[in-house]
């Protein structure tokens, strides 16, 4: 899925595209998924070894919910950790089924959503990676599918949320290239909607396909994040049956800084 630190950063004006708001957008499309993996490749070395600290404190099977075409899902299992994976997205896991195949690598990878989440597993660790549980704009699906994760973890278990307030300062418009070959381009037009009372910022995204310069094929997206003061996740995570254990300040990419809450179930029986 589009990260919002990637979609809500400054970038290059360009006249040439704009939204088009009487279209209705899509959800996860096929340029979105090809312009992330052009752009987005796998989690740099650094955010994938934070997470691999964890997992070699607490040996076990691990859930990277939200894990799109397996940015930080692949990385880990790499390294040979059992890793699974689910989204709700359909695009996604085919793209990460693909890059799985390729690199010969088998994990679970389930298409479910957070709030209505039912795995055979039970895990160690629990990873949300790149502000992606911020997708979940309305508190009741939030507060839902931190409760159902805690149903999927084990004693002494850890969930890792990654999270971020975004930057209101920014350009309200950005466009990014990505070259998919010699000639294919995926431009992607992005405005940018803040309302800072609500704790919602909104990216409308437009991709198009270009061959050889020109246009042969575009989509249209909606994302929309909320964000959460400290105290405010101390409070959620508790409702959801959690303590909230630290909140690391980490830099993993050059988009921006990350916040890491670790979160560790309560009265989970063995």
């Amino acid at each position: 899925m589009i990260l919002p630190y990637d979609t809500l950063i400054k970038n290059n004006r360009s006249p040439s595209t704009t939204y088009n708001p009487m279209q209705t957008p899509t959800a996860y499309g096929n340029l979105c998924s090809l312009f992330y993996d052009a752009v987005k490749t796998y989690a740099p070395e650094r955010e994938v070894s934070f997470y691999a600290q964890f997992i070699e404190q607490n040996p076990g099977r691990v859930l990277e919910a939200m894990s799109g075409s397996g940015r930080l899902q692949i990385p880990l299992l790499q390294r040979g950790y059992t890793v699974d994976g689910v989204d709700n997205s359909t695009i996604m896991l085919e793209r990460c089924r693909v890059r799985c195949k390729e690199l010969n690598l088998t994990p679970e990878i389930y298409e479910q959503s957070l709030e209505a989440l039912s795995l055979p597993h039970r895990y160690n660790t629990v990873t949300i990676a790149v502000g992606s549980f911020q997708l979940l704009c309305d508190r009741t699906v939030a507060l839902q599918a931190l409760k159902n994760l805690g149903d999927h973890m084990l004693p002494n278990s850890n969930l890792l949320v990654d999270v971020f307030v975004p930057d209101f300062t920014i350009d309200p418009r950005s466009v990014r290239l990505a070259r998919l070959d010699d000639t294919r381009t995926i431009r992607l037009t992005t405005r940018h909607v803040f309302d800072q009372q609500a704790k919602r910022a909104q990216a409308f995204c437009n991709y198009e396909l270009l061959v050889n310069g020109l246009v042969e094929q575009y989509e249209h997206e909606l994302i929309e994040v909320t964000w959460y003061s400290d105290e405010e996740l101390v409070v959620l995570f508790k409702e959801a049956g959690f303590t909230l254990v630290k909140i690391y300040d980490e830099i993993f990419r050059s988009s921006g800084p990350s916040r890491v809450v670790q979160a560790q179930p309560f009265n989970i029986k063995a």
